[in-house]
């Protein structure tokens, strides 16, 4: 509060916090590298009339799911090369800054140059408009150094802040740091992973028996619904449970059935 912050990212962490804090700060600046594709966020509260319908019919539930899951999909077929799917977003997406952003030169700076996809496409109702307050700058030029005062551009600029925030990303991919979980012969998650996380299915691996993962390796979808990939493998987790509870175990996925799944989604991936 009442001081002059300086925000390195325009990723989704920055496009979080920095609506959060402009207006309560008394200056935010803003340093970006490349400018993101944003979408609007289709956010809306539950009204008690919803509630009580939901409660009395819950299969009703299912439309608006449905609607979520297709627009995940469009999405997805959008950054993957579908040309309509990509126009439609595309046009969205610029329909969004024309009547967020005034003006034209602060349009110009976050408007993306890079096909939609290569980053994380960001849905917000409040990035741009924020942007656009005339107590926050964006910056495009390269941050130089940093020194006690500031943040100092390589044009030569300094861009005095009192306080300086890392939105810069996160690791994503280190794998269960603080957990040491030991399969077959003593081998342990980590060094069979050293070349890379792998799992049939995003849940179980060669040499680690009733062993089931959940969020694991290429389930973080890029589009559609995390949620829905859990409530998938919830499910599987329970009929594994079954089994070993059973005296069907312990239940180990072959080696050559992982090889071929991951073989197949390196493929896709490509």
């Amino acid at each position: 509060t009442g001081r002059r912050v300086g925000v390195i990212g325009t990723g989704a962490s920055a496009i979080q916090l920095v609506p959060e804090i402009a207006g309560r700060a008394e200056h935010v600046t803003v340093f970006q590298r490349t400018a993101p594709w944003t979408l609007p966020r289709p956010n809306r509260r539950y009204g008690p009339a919803r509630r009580y319908v939901y409660g009395r019919l819950p299969g009703l539930m299912r439309l608006p799911r449905a609607g979520v899951w297709a627009m995940t999909v469009v999405t997805g077929k959008a950054v993957t090369g579908n040309r309509a799917a990509g126009l439609l977003l595309r046009g969205a997406s610029g329909v969004q800054r024309r009547w967020q952003v005034r003006s034209p030169q602060l349009r110009a700076r976050v408007t993306p140059d890079e096909p939609m996809g290569c980053k994380r496409v960001l849905f917000t109702n409040d990035w741009l408009p924020t942007l656009a307050r005339p107590d926050v700058d964006l910056v495009t030029e390269k941050i130089g150094t940093l020194e006690p005062a500031g943040v100092r551009t390589v044009d030569g600029v300094l861009h005095e802040c009192d306080v300086l925030v890392y939105a810069t990303g996160f690791a994503a991919t280190e794998f269960l740091t603080p957990v040491r979980i030991t399969g077959r012969d003593g081998v342990t998650l980590s060094d069979a992973w050293r070349e890379g996380a792998h799992a049939y299915l995003g849940m179980t691996v060669p040499g680690f028996p009733n062993l089931v993962l959940i969020y694991g390796p290429n389930t973080n979808t890029g589009n559609t619904s995390v949620l829905y990939f859990h409530e998938s493998q919830a499910r599987y987790l329970v009929q594994v449970v079954g089994e070993v509870a059973a005296g069907r175990g312990p239940l180990e996925v072959r080696a050559e059935v992982a090889a071929r799944y991951d073989e197949e989604i390196q493929r896709r991936l490509a």
